[in-house]
């Protein structure tokens, strides 16, 4: 074989290689945010309380936002998602949640699963309504969750 033919055969092997790959990683994501869909639209949490602390994560690109003086509909919850990360945890009446959003401040009032459609509604100090976060715009981290940080957080609680 000639290093003419062999460079082609070698080069037409690779572009179907990647196509290859390419295709499994979005079938993977499509899953993912199947997932992801299927989670917060059946997500049965309601919470509502004051944001005492926002921290911003470097490495994940998330805010890690603490409420205190929570109503919820439960007074425990660690339920991690089927992909294996943490949305929101409550311990009594602290609650912490993780979203990219970096429009959080503290003071302001956090209402999680107030509806079947929105799932994240942000008063500021003033009554106004900051933002609406939509279930189906919501989004789950499957790399880097923060987890691990969320529950440091929670022991600590709002000072």
């Amino acid at each position: 074989m000639t290093a003419k033919k062999l460079f082609f055969l070698m080069l037409g092997a690779m572009v179907i290689m990647m196509i290859i790959i390419n295709l499994m990683i979005n079938t993977s994501n499509s899953n993912a945010d199947s997932v992801t869909e299927d989670y917060f639209t059946n997500l049965e949490l309601e919470v509502s309380g004051t944001i005492c602390a926002v921290e911003k994560q470097t490495d994940t690109y998330k805010y890690l936002n603490t409420l205190k003086d929570i109503k919820a509909n439960t007074t425990d919850y660690t339920k991690p998602s089927p992909l294996g990360v943490t949305f929101c945890i409550i311990k009594g009446d602290v609650a912490i949640f993780a979203d990219h959003h970096d429009g959080y401040k503290i003071g302001d009032t956090i209402r999680i699963g107030e509806n079947k459609t929105d799932l994240i509604k942000c008063i500021s100090t003033d009554g106004t309504t900051k933002f609406i976060k939509k279930r189906s715009n919501a989004m789950l981290y499957t790399v880097a969750s923060p987890n691990k940080r969320m529950k440091q957080l929670i022991a600590l609680g709002c000072s």
